[in-house]
């Protein structure tokens, strides 16, 4: 019995000496996430302007017509909270907004089954920016999280 509880501790110690000296370590936690943002804004406007990031990836700048989607993937970090974020451009109008944070979105996001993991939705819509935590095709309950700023 002191052998399985020596064993246990040993294991602790070594994932959290390995927790705090392996900071920038890509240790993945999960099979895969991907953030889904689709311009929703009314026809025959300007198109919805972004660039999204995380403090270690850039994604550029992008425009989507009104129906178009920009998508990406990736792993939660085993070290340190993932976070990203992106700035949104409609005409006058600009937010800054969190797109994925894993405290918020991690236990919430669609977890269907997927080759690629669990699948995070926004809608950028002309009042704001809506969030849906079932798959795409089953979302009729859109929460709206931001509005836009002028």
């Amino acid at each position: 019995m002191e052998s399985s509880y020596s064993i246990k501790i040993l294991s602790l110690f070594v994932l959290l000496l390995f927790h705090f000296s392996c900071v920038k370590c890509k240790i993945y936690i999960t099979k895969g996430m991907e953030v889904h943002i689709t311009n929703g804004l009314p026809n025959n406007t300007n198109p919805l302007e972004l660039f999204c990031q995380s403090k270690e990836t850039h994604f550029g700048y992008h425009k989507l017509n009104v129906g178009e989607e920009f998508y990406w993937k990736f792993h939660l970090h085993f070290a340190g909270a993932t976070l990203y974020w992106c700035r949104f451009y409609w005409g006058n109008l600009v937010r800054s907004a969190d797109v994925f944070n894993d405290d918020r979105d991690f236990p919430n996001c669609d977890k269907e089954p997927s080759p690629t993991g669990n699948k995070c939705y926004w809608l950028v819509k002309e009042d704001g920016f809506y969030n849906c935590k079932k798959s795409k095709k089953d979302c009729f309950d859109w929460e709206k999280i931001y509005e836009w700023k002028a």
